[in-house]
């Protein structure tokens, strides 16, 4: 993957876990094309297929992780990122059952999340893809599980956590396409996005947002009135919503 890298380089490192997915696809190419960050560690069960000078790609075993392992966490930890960007996440029908989507959902998100903060970075950020309709007391397994995933990694000791909740991923790029996806995005794209600012969003603006806030913070979020105060969550915490996203995008863009 080839990237202009005319602008200075910020010194900055970013450890990403879940590179594979829609959104990872996405939120790595934007780490590796933007100034934001010199350096990318990737960690996942497989290797992202992407090759770069900024590129450091780590194997990881989530189910030790979740377990405690302190090897696993060690491999986090020691890469001292200052921003973690966590796209990692799965459906039931994926992982075959709804004990298994919890594990991988949830306990392996915020076991990952704990294993990589590091009390000597200053200022270390922590930014997560959740989804629209994320609620901790929500009675479908889905929004329930992104909900209390959202607060883990909220109360996982970062300075600053930052929630993502995109609505319909538009275009996503997946490996197994969904049946439904299709045909429920030709709607939301032609008619709910034209009536609401969280039906959808393009997943390289997502990226592009996504990354940006993990680099910038809380006082770029401030000069583009975007995000609010997660629900239910330790200060620190902040939620951004589809439409906040957008906005970020192009706020980036400009």
């Amino acid at each position: 993957m080839s990237a202009d890298h005319t602008a200075p380089s910020s010194g900055k490192t970013a450890l990403l876990l879940g590179a594979t997915g829609a959104v990872g696809k996405e939120t790595l190419a934007e780490l590796l094309s933007t100034s934001h960050f010199s350096q990318v560690h990737s960690f996942g069960r497989r290797p992202s297929g992407q090759t770069h000078a900024k590129l450091t790609e780590h194997n990881v075993d989530f189910e030790k992780l979740a377990n405690g392992d302190a090897t696993e966490a060690d491999k986090l930890r020691n890469v001292r990122a200052d921003a973690v960007l966590i796209a990692l996440g799965t459906t039931r029908g994926d992982a075959g059952s709804a004990q298994k989507f919890e594990r991988i959902d949830r306990e392996y998100v915020i076991a990952a999340a704990k294993a990589a903060r590091n009390e000597a970075v200053e200022g270390q950020r922590v930014a997560y893809i959740s989804s629209t309709g994320a609620n901790a007391k929500a009675p479908f397994l889905y929004m329930k599980s992104k909900g209390l995933t959202e607060l883990g990694i909220a109360s996982s000791g970062y300075p600053s956590s930052y929630l993502f909740r995109p609505g319909f991923l538009y275009d996503a790029n997946r490996e197994k396409p969904r049946a439904l996806e299709k045909v429920y995005g030709i709607f939301t794209h032609h008619i709910l996005s034209r009536v609401s600012g969280n039906a959808e969003i393009h997943v390289p603006l997502l990226a592009k947002a996504f990354v940006a806030t993990a680099a910038k913070g809380d006082e770029w979020l401030k000069s583009n009135a975007a995000g609010k105060p997660l629900d239910g969550a330790e200060k620190g915490a902040t939620m951004v919503d589809n439409a906040d996203a957008v906005k970020l995008a192009k706020a980036e863009q400009q």
